[in-house]
């Protein structure tokens, strides 16, 4: 069943949020920059998966569609993307850039081995990801480098829409992951009040930009599609209501809290109802809210 309740929540906002970027008082695009790049994720719905593996030979680099460098591995770096969520990160490397501006990276994996799942019996099954060990698994976004500063970027792959399972059995790794410049951006996070929530197998809270949020991202999703398509970022909540979206780029967002029970035979997890979030600021109720970059935006979320 489909509903929609109305929680009320209190915000705070902790700026100070400091990452390491680009010196702001450099404007200077002629020389050359350094760019870090690392790799988040957040949880898939599959209860019966314990690790989803990427074996990387090289990190391309990539702006108009031109190569202009790469991070080589000295040997196949392989690793579980499961095992960085709730803003962990895996550090893929850093290299000298051109300073201008970028909107591309690749990741050119491991032929043979690219890409598998592993199950929580220890089985495992490969992901399919079209020309993954030639042109690479891609990931879009737009970042800066300016000349003697440092840009950090991060590979936000979210399993969740990005590993999907057709109709046939077969995973494959979808294009939906989004480059994230970390001096652009912020971090939500709160508590979820779980009394309401104790029928539940997992709760998720999904973040909208303002405006797009729609009914209809409940629905059954197509095959390739997850549900919630067009969320931005996602978060599980622990077992006492707690969750981190991270890596949030500044704008005006959305909150939209889903309840999950677990298919005893499937292990599934399978959607039960929705919950759209109002924001209660200075007494004033309103739906939407600001993520400011180096920032970190409190909620407190209470069930009425």
């Amino acid at each position: 069943m489909k509903t929609i309740k109305t929680l009320i929540a209190a915000l705070v906002i902790t700026t100070g949020f400091a990452f390491t970027s680009c010196d702001d008082n450099d404007s200077e695009m002629n020389g050359t920059g350094t760019a870090s790049f690392e790799a988040t994720d957040a949880a898939v719905d599959a209860e019966n998966i314990s690790g989803v593996y990427l074996s990387v030979d090289e990190l391309q680099i990539i702006a108009n569609g031109s190569v202009e460098n790469s991070i080589m591995f000295e040997e196949p770096e392989t690793f579980d993307l499961m095992a960085y969520q709730n803003g962990q990160t895996k550090f893929l490397g850093q290299t000298e850039l051109d300073a201008g501006a970028y909107d591309e990276v690749r990741l050119i994996l491991t032929s043979g081995s690219e890409a598998w799942v592993e199950f929580t019996d220890n089985t495992t099954q490969q992901i399919d990801v079209p020309s993954g060990s030639s042109s690479g698994y891609k990931i879009f976004g737009d970042f800066e480098v300016m000349a003697n500063g440092i840009s950090e970027v991060v590979l936000d792959v979210d399993l969740r829409k990005a590993l999907v399972q057709q109709g046939n059995g077969d995973f494959n790794l979808r294009p939906t992951a989004r480059l994230i410049s970390k001096a652009e951006s912020g971090s939500i996070q709160g508590t979820v009040d779980m009394s309401d929530m104790q029928d539940a197998d997992k709760v998720v809270v999904y973040a909208y930009l303002e405006g797009t949020y729609n009914e209809s991202e409940m629905d059954e999703p197509a095959e390739g599609e997850s549900r919630f398509e067009g969320s931005i970022n996602s978060a599980v909540a622990s077992s006492t209501g707690n969750f981190t979206l991270a890596f949030m780029p500044e704008g005006e967002y959305e909150l939209v809290v889903a309840k999950y029970q677990e298919d005893a035979i499937t292990n599934d997890m399978q959607f039960e109802s929705a919950t759209t979030v109002e924001v209660e600021i200075n007494g004033e109720v309103m739906s939407v809210f600001s993520v400011e970059a180096r920032a970190i935006t409190n909620l407190l979320i209470d069930i009425f």
